[in-house]
Parts: structure tokens; C-alpha cells; sequence
């Protein structure tokens, strides 16, 4: 027959203890450790980086070529200064290459309505206004032009304000407008 102990049950719970556990509130302490840790971590890994930084702009300030990153940082803001003009230029030539207002063909078609005893001495295109002064030998010459550039019939409003005689040559202006066309191109 069996032997009852009474204390059989104290003794199981005793032996239960002896063995090693954890306690909840010491895992908990690992924890925060941990959490604790990891920020002192990245603080030491900036702390290096930082020095590590300011020794590279040390040595970058104490080498004999550093001027030079100042004359290259201004040429670089001149290249994007530069780079937008050319844009600009670009955009300009591709609108006076859309328009075809003043090409070969307009140079070419007023020269050759020039008689031979009449010279240029300047002219101004605005929009599609036409500005010249130039000299004759005489009168008739001057005449001779107006019907030429009439004759064209790529021209309106043609117009003779002044002319005069100065030694023997005379002086002129003459104003006259490019036929079709928008109104104010750059008016």
C-alpha cells in the first residue's frame, strides 16, 4: 500500500523554483536596454561621421588648389547664365524661321529693284515695316526705285517723305510695308 505525504505537494513547488526563470520585470529591463542602446549607437556612428566630415574640410581648405572651387563654382552659374541666352536665341531663330518675314528673298527682291545709280546707306525692318534712306544721282532715279519696289507686288504703303539735294546727290527716305502677314507681329 501506498504512503500518503502530506507535503508531497510543498515539495513540487519548491523543486518548480529552484530552476532557473525569468521574471517579467527583468525582461523588461533587457528591453529598455536595448531600445536604449541602439539611439547611443547612431549617436556614436553621427559622432564619427561629423568628425570625419569636418577632417575632409580641413584638409579640402588647407590644400593650395581650393581657390580654384570658387573661380569653378562661378563659371559654373556663368555656363547657366550662358545656357539660357542660348535658349533664348534658339527660341528667337526658330520664330523669325517660322515668320520668314526678312530672308534671301526680301534682301534679294529690294537690291535688285535698286537701279544702278541709287545706293543704300541704311535699313530698318520692324515687323513688317520697312525703313531705307539712300542717295541718287537724280530724281527719276528715286522714281525709278518707288516703281520697282511697286512692281514687286510683295509691298504695300510704299512712301517717299523726304528728299533732298545736297551737292549734287540726292537724299531720300523711303518707308513701305511687307504684304500679308499678321498685323503686329512685333509691333
Amino acid at each position: 500500500m501506498r504512503d500518503f505525504n502530506f507535503f508531497e505537494s510543498f515539495e513540487q513547488k519548491k523543486k518548480r523554483q529552484d530552476g532557473p526563470s525569468l521574471s517579467f520585470p527583468f525582461i523588461l529591463v533587457l528591453i529598455v536596454l536595448a531600445a536604449a542602446a541602439l539611439p547611443a549607437w547612431n549617436f556614436y556612428q553621427l559622432y564619427e561621421l561629423n568628425g570625419d566630415i569636418e577632417s575632409t574640410r580641413n584638409q579640402l581648405e588647407t590644400d593650395p588648389r581650393y581657390p580654384l572651387f570658387a573661380v569653378v563654382a562661378e563659371k559654373q552659374e556663368e555656363l547657366v547664365t550662358q545656357e539660357d541666352i542660348l535658349v533664348k536665341m534658339n527660341q528667337s531663330s526658330e520664330m523669325i524661321e517660322e515668320r520668314e518675314v526678312i530672308d534671301e528673298l526680301l534682301l534679294f527682291t529690294i537690291a535688285t529693284a535698286m537701279p544702278e545709280d541709287t545706293a543704300l546707306s541704311s535699313m530698318s525692318i520692324a515687323g513688317r515695316d520697312i525703313q531705307m534712306q539712300g542717295v541718287a544721282s537724280s530724281k527719276p532715279a528715286i522714281a525709278e526705285l518707288e516703281y520697282n519696289i511697286r512692281q514687286t507686288e510683295m509691298f504695300e504703303q510704299i512712301f517717299i517723305p523726304s528728299m533732298s539735294d545736297n551737292e549734287g546727290l540726292w537724299q531720300f527716305n523711303m518707308a513701305f510695308r511687307i504684304k500679308g502677314g499678321e498685323q503686329n507681329e512685333t509691333d
